[in-house]
């Protein structure tokens, strides 16, 4: 008969879902920063085209959009977890999970996903 597996002593729950949208973030977000920087800088030394200004509206209003859809996805997270922390008190069953991590992971998914679609889309 096998021995229980100890928990790890630095993520008892598992490795935290939010350390891989942050990686994501971490390495992403210079590529397209700087590339968009450069893109702005070489369009308005000389005249905008439609294109560039669509660009630099695009930079703001996904960043809207992002932070919509983050405050929609982390409320859909916290009435899940809370929901599931009452039925565990009622029930009185252990929860194993990390219920902050998944909350703060579900925030960082739109913008890792706008992340994403924009450095494929700028590495064309």
């Amino acid at each position: 008969m096998k021995s229980p597996r100890r928990p790890d002593p630095i993520f008892p729950y598992g490795a935290p879902k939010t350390a891989a949208e942050m990686a994501t973030l971490a390495a992403l977000s210079p590529f397209v920063i700087g590339t968009r920087v450069t893109r702005m800088w070489f369009a308005f030394a000389t005249a905008p085209t439609m294109k560039d200004k669509r660009e630099a509206m695009e930079m703001v209003s996904e960043k809207v959009e992002a932070t919509g859809e983050a405050i929609i996805a982390m409320n859909n997270a916290l009435t899940l977890a809370a929901g599931e922390v009452a039925l565990a008190a009622v029930s009185g069953r252990h929860r194993s999970t990390n219920d902050v991590d998944a909350v703060v992971a579900a925030g960082l998914k739109p913008f890792t996903t706008k992340l994403k679609s924009n450095h494929r889309r700028l590495s064309k």
